[in-house]
């Protein structure tokens, strides 16, 4: 599913506070970029049955569970999720999308559309924890044709907007990110940020595990037997951090009222730290 291997994630963070994204590179291999692909298609054949030409499917844990489970509950990404928002990650969303091509004269120089994430804010003068970070994944080769990755980076904490005609153009202070396959691109909710125009003549394939905290709502729907099935079997061996991706997060009484007298982090490495030595083998 995705290569072991020893990624420093003190420097991870030490970007991501600072330019509001972080790259963890070749994270997943072509096999699993594979299988998501033939499930983005199954899916839009499915529902091409009852005559919804859709593409853009959420809630695919319920969907595809043994498939996306482990895209989810990724233990480098969750441990990153953790160091920049504490044990209280919950999966807001899953989704597995595509985009269809045009040509590059319907394209111009245009973007997608500048925008901060959910759960944002106008942002002040420094660095805030996020209420909300996005996993994203691109399921090939992000060149000129197939439509980069934009961001503004630094943008996630400076009280920067855009005005409408700014919102689908090109920004001087822009980044262009062409990111390869199986590559995670982590992003504040506060960075602004853009893809572009998918010229490729190809499918744009997109895939994006949304996290919030665990006191926020969450918009995909985890109450379907296979996310249930998921959490009963987690509750078995005390993998708390497994329920809190499904919205059970037995310990947000304590930590959310916990006093506050000892620094963020500090306070998180430790709880982290206490939840993987509760898991049962």
């Amino acid at each position: 599913m995705y290569e072991a291997k020893t990624v420093d994630l003190a420097k991870h963070l030490e970007e991501f506070k600072e330019q509001g994204y972080t790259v963890f590179e070749r994270v997943y291999d072509e096999d699993t970029i594979a299988a998501w692909k033939e499930k983005f298609h199954q899916l839009k054949e499915d529902r091409a049955a009852t005559s919804q030409n859709e593409w853009w499917y959420s809630s695919t844990c319920e969907l595809a569970p043994k498939l996306m489970l482990p895209a989810v509950a990724n233990p480098l990404i969750l441990d990153f999720a953790e160091l920049v928002m504490g044990p209280f990650v919950q999966l807001d969303n899953l989704t597995l999308a595509g985009f269809g091509s045009i040509t590059k004269a319907e394209a111009g120089s245009r973007v997608s559309g500048w925008h901060r994430d959910r759960w944002a804010n106008m942002p002040g003068e420094d660095y805030t924890h996020p209420l909300s970070i996005n996993a994203i994944s691109y399921l090939q080769d992000l060149t000129d044709e197939y439509g980069p990755l934009r961001v503004i980076p630094g943008s996630h904490r400076k009280p920067c907007g855009l005005a409408k005609e700014e919102q689908s153009i090109p920004h001087p202070d822009e980044l262009v990110l062409n990111m390869k396959a199986g590559d995670v691109v982590v992003t504040h909710n506060g960075l602004i940020h853009s893809g572009t125009p998918n010229t490729s003549g190809n499918i744009r394939y997109f895939f994006s595990v949304y996290y919030n905290r665990t006191w926020l709502k969450h918009t995909d729907n985890h109450s379907g037997p296979n996310v249930q099935a998921i959490i009963q079997a987690a509750r078995k061996r005390n993998d708390h951090r497994t329920m809190r991706l499904f919205g059970v997060d037995e310990h947000l009484e304590a930590r959310a009222n916990s006093g506050f007298l000892t620094a963020d982090e500090q306070r998180w490495a430790e709880w982290s730290a206490a939840d993987k030595a509760a898991i049962k083998p």
